[in-house]
C-alpha cells in the first residue's frame, strides 16, 4: 500500500492500467477501521497497486471522483472509475477488488 503524498492520482490513472484507492483521513475513525484490511489485500494482490488518499490533502484528486463520504474504496481500469463502494467492512475492500480481477 502506497500513501499519495502529492496530489497526483491523475498521474497514475494514465500510467497505471489497474488501480485500488482508499479515500480515508486520519481524523475518520471508521478509516482506521477499514486501513488494515485495506493494506492487508493489498499485500497479497501485489501485481496491483493500492493507493491510500486524504482527500483532505488532495484536492485535485479528490476531484476525479464522485467522493461524498468517506472512507471509500475505488477500483480504476484504464484510468476510468469502474467500481467504487463507502463504509467501513471489511469485505467492501473485496468487493471492490473483485471488479478489477474477473
Amino acid at each position: 500500500m502506497i500513501k499519495l503524498e502529492t496530489d497526483s492520482l491523475d498521474v497514475l490513472l494514465r500510467t497505471q492500467p489497474k488501480l485500488m484507492v482508499m479515500f480515508g483521513t486520519d481524523w475518520c475513525g471508521n478509516c482506521d477501521i477499514l486501513k488494515p484490511e485495506f493494506e492487508r489485500v493489498s499485500n497479497e494482490h501485489k501485481e496491483i497497486p493500492f493507493i491510500l488518499i486524504n482527500p483532505d490533502e488532495s484536492p485535485k484528486s479528490r476531484e476525479l471522483v464522485d467522493l461524498t463520504d468517506i472512507p471509500m474504496v475505488v477500483a480504476f481500469y484504464k484510468g476510468k472509475e469502474i467500481f467504487s463502494k463507502y463504509g467501513n467492512k471489511s469485505e467492501i475492500v473485496n468487493q471492490v477488488l473483485n471488479s478489477l480481477i474477473q
